[in-house]
């Protein structure tokens, strides 16, 4: 049982509140018990606790030890001097304001169920803590937080992009390049082709024109350009082009052992990778004026959907390996739907933000319920748990509530959670 819980019990109401008495012996009513602080300062603020005959307002901190005060250096910080109260778990030694007047203390109690319920989901060997309990919460309640989720969802891919338009002085067309690549990379390269997107000098848009010169430029920033294969003429032709850009512009590679090709399927092989993402800057120069003039799903998976590696990558995965059986390197549109989901949409969503566009931005949100649902081992294990992803802004919303609450197990910032351990609101 740590301060979470404790935090818990006490924003809901949920401890036991008959006879409740300080160290001291007065009585105590909570007549609020104030608003939860997630920033610095005391736990909960704005609080009106009765204590005696007194109507008190101010600030509650809640500690699972009433020594905590003094281990975590409130005795020392001006602000912990509001503290009507002090709520704790064990009352093991009497603390002061810098005044040293006593700050009263309760020791809060609450029903064993309770923390019999949190610790079954904190404990839970399910990767979905409260698979066995989802049953029993109404649908209304689940659609209402998924909603939540994949609003929150977004707002965290926004405050990402937030970053990335720090880093780069708003360059919004520069950010989008950098989230097209890192996507491209799946996890396994994901680092390596956002570090190539930065390795791509400004320049390079007046040779998107020129598939062979956006793929040299591409191949040798990525260092894939530095080995001797005379029988291969595409592969010499793309390092002599390179060669010359490099003295042109005074262009660096990148280091190639950056790259991993390890238990990747030959299909995700980021030599395989960057020739679709040099024939996608060919085919759509301006990605950002295709991106936010993309109406609907449609126009948006229209961008990437049948952008085709060159010719040379119909009997390849890496340079000078040919395999049997030719088979064109295309962008198919379960691929093509996935980049719009997942970086077009959130990238129209952090630009309409980021500009007051509330238009824009509802349409971004908009887009969400008209893409079909993802799926993945995830999603899987939800509808085995009996929630069904009906279209992207539920998956979304599922992929983040596992990521960012079941996986770390923060169920009790989980509305359903909440539920499951004795929130009745």
């Amino acid at each position: 049982m740590g301060e979470d819980f404790l935090h818990f019990v006490w924003k809901f109401g949920l401890l036991d509140k008959n006879g409740l008495k300080t160290a001291a012996g007065e009585n105590v009513e909570i007549i609020s018990p104030g608003t939860h602080n997630k920033d610095s300062g005391p736990d909960f603020t704005g609080a009106k606790i009765k204590i005696g005959e007194v109507l008190w307002a101010g600030n509650v901190e809640i500690h699972v030890k009433a020594s905590d005060w003094l281990l975590h250096g409130h005795q020392n910080d001006k602000s912990y001097d509001s503290v009507i109260l002090h709520a704790v778990a064990i009352n093991d030694v009497e603390i002061t304001r810098m005044n040293t007047e006593t700050i009263p203390v309760i020791t809060i109690n609450y029903p064993k169920s309770i923390e019999q319920k949190y610790r079954e989901l904190a404990d839970s060997s399910f990767d979905i803590p409260c698979k066995l309990y989802l049953p029993k919460i109404t649908e209304v309640k689940i659609k209402h937080w998924l909603t939540r989720m994949a609003a929150e969802r977004l707002e965290y891919k926004a405050e990402y992009i937030a970053e990335l338009l720090k880093q780069t002085q708003s360059d919004f067309d520069r950010v989008l390049r950098r989230l097209l690549f890192r996507y491209f990379g799946f996890k396994v390269n994901a680092l390596p082709f956002e570090l190539l997107a930065q390795n791509i000098p400004a320049v390079a848009k007046k040779y998107h024109a020129s598939l062979p010169t956006t793929e040299a430029l591409l191949f040798g920033q990525a260092g894939f350009l530095d080995d001797e294969l005379a029988e291969d003429d595409y592969y010499n032709a793309l390092k002599r082009e390179y060669l010359f850009l490099k003295a042109k512009h005074g262009l660096n590679p990148m280091n190639k052992s950056l790259w991993k090709f390890a238990r990747l399927r030959p299909y995700n092989f980021p030599t395989l990778r960057i020739a679709q993402m040099a024939a996608l800057l060919h085919k759509c120069d301006d990605l950002f004026d295709a991106v936010l003039n993309a109406d609907d799903v449609r126009e948006h998976i229209a961008v990437f959907e049948d952008v085709r590696a060159s010719e040379y990558w119909d009997t390849r995965y890496l340079f000078g390996k040919t395999v049997e059986k030719p088979l064109p390197k295309r962008i198919g549109r379960t691929a093509a739907e996935l980049i719009a989901l997942n970086v077009t949409v959130p990238f129209m969503f952090a630009y309409a933000r980021s500009k007051g566009d509330e238009n824009l931005r509802e349409r971004a949100l908009n887009l969400l319920d008209k893409f079909k649902p993802e799926s993945n081992s995830t999603i899987r294990n939800w509808a085995e748990a009996g929630i069904k992803a009906g279209n992207a802004a539920e998956s979304q919303a599922l992929l983040h509530l596992y990521a960012e609450y079941c996986s770390p197990r923060k169920c009790l910032q989980c509305a359903i959670g909440k539920i499951v351990v004795g929130d009745k609101q």
